[in-house]
């Protein structure tokens, strides 16, 4: 990645490429909604939820990582009902006791929303300096305190799943660098590609259109030009892409080069309920990223935990992504965000399954034999499957 395109897509202002077209129909008139309580809010907001977009098979994929093609990865395997369930994972090989290090960008997208309301003369800018500031200070890349000892949050988390499974002196890490923050792009959005809302307190949210979303992070991907070992983070301030974030993969060239990133929104602690707080969609999804990077490693299909909330249901889910089980469902609820304190400032951090639950491993292999993280005691049970 150099300066020079950062600076170049710093300049760029993308607009819908519907605003493109010519004949030009008349813009729909979209009002601003307005949420009638914080619980319209909420309901909005665990509606969205979390997905996952692309994939790269396993084979293009390969199993281990090569210089200039990506990050470091490795692969591996757990059994379980008679069947072999290999996984791709970021790090290197846990018994290798190599840490590894990674790479990424923060790319701050400030979303410009124009012609709302019955008269389409309602505009709003949600600007992401905020967002970008919290995220870099939080867990996810300075250390804190956690069950299993001192670290950064997608770091302990993992070396807790492989405790029993790294080198005999314990010296493997999964460590994210401090984040390159990219300069601020701006995007148009209109009521052809996105809505706004309002809450009773006059706070302001956007959603736009997720194929919209990813193809304006597709342009910019171009752009950018980053290096294959360089995650890219889009983030948004009090913005959705109809979900709070996703992840996804796809390979570039004759398949030599495989692309991974990522979108989360950021919303405001003092605005939203806990469980969506902050980098709560960010740690979400960057370790959904770190287990299922290329979003190809299979599970069998799951109920969402707690088997004794009888309004949980079959997932449909046959990935492994580990922020789904407890973040994701009807029983999101059950499972309250960590709070965890760096420096001053206090974040929200989901619980995320380790892959010992998908594995339906009894005791579990891990640190502890644990099935969750950063509250074991929250789920001491692995996954029941789906009939």
């Amino acid at each position: 990645m150099t300066l020079r395109n950062l600076l170049l897509a710093a300049v760029l202002i993308l607009p819908s490429p519907l605003a493109q077209a010519a004949p030009r129909e008349p813009r729909p008139i979209k009002p601003v909604h307005a949420f009638a309580d914080h619980q319209e809010l909420k309901g909005h907001l665990k509606t969205l939820g979390y997905k996952a977009k692309g994939g790269v098979d396993k084979a293009t994929v390969g199993p281990e990582s090569s210089q200039g093609r990506s990050f470091p990865y490795f692969t591996s395997s757990f059994q379980t009902g008679g069947t072999t369930y290999p996984f791709t994972m970021v790090g290197n090989q846990p018994r290798s006791g190599r840490p590894a290090t990674i790479r990424s960008v923060i790319v701050p997208l400030r979303m410009n929303f124009s012609f709302f309301g019955v008269n389409q003369d309602v505009s709003f800018s949600f600007e992401p300096a905020s967002a970008v500031a919290n995220m870099v200070g939080s867990p996810l890349y300075v250390p804190a305190h956690f069950p299993n000892g001192t670290g950064q949050f997608g770091d302990q988390m993992q070396r807790a799943a492989f405790w029993n499974r790294m080198d005999r002196n314990r010296e493997w890490h999964v460590w994210m660098s401090p984040p390159v923050v990219a300069r601020t792009l701006d995007i148009e959005v209109t009521p052809e590609t996105g809505a706004l809302f309002k809450d009773a307190d006059g706070n302001f949210f956007g959603d736009v259109l997720i194929d919209f979303m990813d193809a304006q992070i597709q342009t910019i991907l171009q752009l950018l030009n980053l290096d294959a070992d360089v995650l890219p983070i889009f983030v948004t301030s009090a913005v959705t892409a109809e979900a709070l974030g996703y992840h996804s993969a796809f390979t570039l060239g004759s398949g030599n080069r495989l692309q991974t990133y990522m979108f989360t929104s950021w919303l405001d602690p003092a605005i939203v309920d806990p469980l969506f707080a902050d980098v709560s969609t960010f740690n979400h999804e960057l370790m959904e990223w770190m287990n299922d990077p290329f979003i190809n490693n299979l599970v069998p299909v799951w109920m969402y935990p707690p088997a004794s909330d009888p309004s949980t249901v079959c997932s449909g889910n046959p990935f492994m992504e580990v922020g789904d089980p407890q973040g994701n469902g009807p029983t999101f609820v059950d499972f309250p965000t960590a709070l965890v304190t760096v420096h001053g400032t206090t974040y929200h951090l989901q619980q995320l399954v380790l892959w010992q639950w998908f594995a339906d491993e009894v005791p579990s292999s891990a640190f502890g034999g644990w099935y969750t993280f950063p509250i074991p005691s929250s789920l001491t049970q692995p996954a029941v499957f789906c009939p």
